[in-house]
């Protein structure tokens, strides 16, 4: 049975209580003792030199010699001469702890030493009642201080117990809630803050995910929607079919799909940190002149301008990188685009200018995201989704980089990124 953190607290309060108590206890109780015992000590001394003064103003034993014992507990006067009693008091001390104190007294007729016996009785039984009060008093204390901490935990607890019982309540499908935040400003109020931040991070992702699996549903429902036109107007007339454009159209509506869906997985990889191996250096510059020399065609003139760099990461992720700002870049230019590939700052620069219309401002940072298209139009007749600059963000994001889109010189769209630099070796070229 698992015990609860108040009862843990209480418990371990109790222990370390009991533990200070004994100790404190038993250090007062030597002490007591100590101090009591000396008192005799001093005392029976006392009396002893008392006895020994008058000893030496008398200059013998005699008859007057008062051995009377004084006040307090009991005790006994012995004067000895060679060992033997020459004179005792009449009372002497038969019970209780005793202490002796012994005086000599040289050039006494008929005495050489005094003897003193004291007891200290009465101060023991001191020691024996605070014994006894400690017994009962520190296993009381040890329960107080026990049941103190266990209501003090409580209470500090109780907007722990607050916060769980508000999370209890949040499931995947409500993670609007939010857990209310204590106004102490300590370590629970922290806690609620960290908490309500992660379900605010919860809530976006799970957004993000609804709205992913939706804007993916819209996307691969207009080719399965022309495979099963295809299909049906096939099955219902077979002789009138002209199948060589309808296995065209099926095959075109396929790739669309296929596209699609290597899309979706270049995201999700992008995302896995250790799906992929971006410990690699890559010939950045490489990259970028074998993708825009594919690119060039008649009608569009494609400038590579690159330097030697070596970038850290996935050589394929890059080259996926490149490729979709390339096509992206293709597919809105008039006749010219320009990439560019450099070090600046430790980092490895890739630059792709186009001549096209360019990107509105305000709409510079929502082309990463995913399934976003500006020209609807233009987009669904190229064959795009809108995942290809979110695929880019993805995978730079992925390499600690940062991508982000300005104006071009040729008077379009340039789309910057920035990857982590391995190697630089400074040749500009032109090509």
């Amino acid at each position: 049975m698992a015990v609860s953190v108040r009862a843990r607290s209480a418990i371990a309060a109790m222990g370390a209580v009991s533990i200070a108590l004994v100790l404190a206890s038993l250090a007062l109780l030597v002490v007591l003792h100590d101090s009591v015992r000396a008192s005799a000590v001093a005392t029976a001394t006392a009396r002893a030199h008392d006895v020994a003064a008058e000893l030496r103003a008398d200059g013998a034993v005699t008859s007057g010699l008062n051995l009377s014992p004084g006040f307090g507990d009991a005790s006994s006067v012995t004067v000895l001469d060679d060992g033997q009693v020459v004179a005792t008091s009449e009372s002497g001390v038969t019970e209780g702890p005793v202490v002796t104190a012994v005086i000599g007294v040289p050039g006494i007729d008929g005495a050489d030493q005094v003897v003193v016996q004291q007891s200290y009785e009465s101060g023991a039984e001191t020691v024996t009642d605070a014994a006894q009060a400690l017994l009962v008093a520190v296993p009381l204390l040890v329960l107080l201080v026990g049941a103190l901490a266990f209501v003090l935990t409580g209470r500090a607890l109780r907007p722990v117990e607050k916060i769980r019982a508000r999370t209890a309540q949040i499931s995947h499908t409500d993670l609007g809630m939010r857990v209310d935040v204590p106004s102490t400003g300590d370590e629970v109020a922290r806690l609620a803050v960290t908490l309500n931040e992660m379900l605010e991070r919860l809530d976006d992702a799970q957004r993000v995910q609804d709205q992913f699996v939706a804007d993916a549903s819209h996307e691969l429902r207009s080719p399965l929607a022309a495979v099963r036109v295809e299909l049906e107007v096939a099955a219902r007339r077979p002789g009138e079919v002209d199948w060589a454009t309808t296995l065209a159209s099926l095959r075109g509506s396929n790739a669309r799909m296929e596209a699609l869906v290597d899309d979706l997985l270049v995201l999700s990889r992008a995302s896995e940190s250790s799906a992929v191996d971006r410990g690699q250096e890559v010939d950045l510059d490489e990259i970028v002149e074998r993708v825009g020399f594919a690119a060039r065609t008649p009608s569009l003139s494609v400038e590579v301008r690159s330097s030697p760099v070596r970038a850290r990461g996935s050589a394929p992720e890059l080259e996926r990188v490149v490729q979709n700002l390339v096509e992206n870049a293709c597919r809105h230019a008039s006749s010219r685009v320009r990439l560019t590939v450099r070090s600046d700052a430790g980092e490895a620069v890739v630059e792709v200018d186009d001549d096209g219309s360019g990107i509105p401002e305000a709409d510079r940072s929502r082309v990463f995201d995913r399934f976003v298209r500006l020209d609807e139009g233009r987009a669904r007749a190229a064959g795009g989704a809108g995942l290809g600059l979110a695929i880019v963000a993805g995978i730079v994001g992925s390499h600690s980089g940062s991508v982000h889109v300005v104006t071009s010189d040729l008077g379009g769209t340039r789309v910057v990124v920035r990857v982590p630099l391995a190697a630089q070796v400074s040749s500009p070229a032109i090509r």
